[in-house]
């Protein structure tokens, strides 16, 4: 082999060896693209996620992302008082460039700047039960929450022949959900004169904060013939405050919403008289479905509500719950 020949062979093994490793470049950019859109992930982020309410839904959201191919993962603020950690882990998927959000948001306007990000960032968000206080959400999916409450002061009004003294634990204050259900309450009592709210607080959903309150409303107000809770927990801390107090069940008519193991065995036992439920995990399963379908760009309802069920002591064992449960 001549000079010449040898420097022909060392160019030609030199483009070659760059040809392979441009094409081994592209295949692995290749598979780096592909793999980022085979991992489809969508975010629930919850203010409370220990809630019994909320671990009912968790295997609704669960199980809707995993019918369409999505990973679902849960976060939790660790309570409705905890914005700046809800906006802190919103900010985190929003880097991680999720597929979708679904948000129970622990303030409906605390949560507007890092949504309204997320959406410029091409991330769909979907509120959950409770809204964020923007034109720019992609979408809601809740309960009839003012019509749900009406039906409980109505439930009180017929019980008390539309006189006494009532008493709100109100929830979490800061909320578009907690403003309605107050609402749809009180408005109804309203066209009774002869119904009083003479205590009222915005309490966290903890059983011991409604406890401690409970006790200091019967301590000012001994004459109580109803309370209003926000929700199971907040009606079980209720509970335990009246007996403390040496009541009886059914000397103070409870009503609540939602409905879980705990809740259902009051209302058996006749401390609590009335739940309105909403199809929790219905809820769960059609935020994420909203998502994945936003997600997608496929259409979708951009509101959805569920529809409402009062349950007492005599129709608890009746009702139709598919929509609080799910698949075995």
């Amino acid at each position: 082999m001549n000079a010449f020949q040898a420097l022909i062979r060392t160019r030609t093994a030199a483009k070659l060896a760059l040809a392979l490793t441009g094409a081994a470049a592209i295949v692995a950019a290749s598979t780096a693209i592909a793999a980022a859109q085979a991992h489809k992930e969508i975010a629930v982020m919850l203010p409370a996620a220990g809630d019994p309410y909320f671990k009912l839904k968790a295997c609704g959201y669960i199980e809707a992302g995993k019918e369409a191919g999505y990973d679902v993962k849960i976060y939790d603020a660790g309570g409705y008082g905890n914005l700046n950690r809800q906006v802190s882990q919103i900010q985190d998927v929003i880097q991680r460039k999720v597929s979708g959000i679904v948000l129970v948001p622990a303030s409906s306007d605390g949560t507007v700047p890092v949504v309204e990000q997320a959406i410029a960032a091409g991330i769909p968000v979907i509120n959950d039960g409770i809204a964020t206080h923007s034109s720019k959400v992609t979408g809601f999916v809740g309960e009839p929450s003012y019509v749900m409450t009406e039906l409980l002061s109505a439930y009180v009004t017929d019980k008390l022949g539309g006189k006494g003294d009532v008493a709100m634990l109100s929830g979490p204050s800061g909320l578009d959900l907690t403003k309605l259900r107050v609402d749809g309450f009180k408005d109804y009592l309203a066209k009774f004169p002869g119904l009083k709210v003479v205590a009222e607080k915005f309490t966290s959903t903890s059983s011991a904060d409604a406890l401690n309150t409970m006790q200091d409303f019967l301590q000012g107000h001994p004459n109580l013939k109803a309370v209003y809770t926000f929700n199971g927990p907040v009606a079980v801390g209720a509970v335990q405050a009246l007996r403390a107090a040496g009541k009886k069940a059914g000397d103070v008519v409870v009503v609540t919403t939602d409905m879980e193991v705990e809740t259902e065995r009051l209302i058996k036992e006749g401390w609590i008289q009335a739940t309105v439920v909403s199809q929790p995990v219905t809820m769960a399963q059609l935020a994420v479905k909203h998502a994945i379908d936003a997600a997608e760009k496929k259409p979708f309802p951009q509101t959805q509500l569920t529809q409402a069920s009062m349950i007492t002591a005599t129709t608890v064992s009746d009702v139709d719950l598919s929509g609080q449960e799910c698949k075995k």
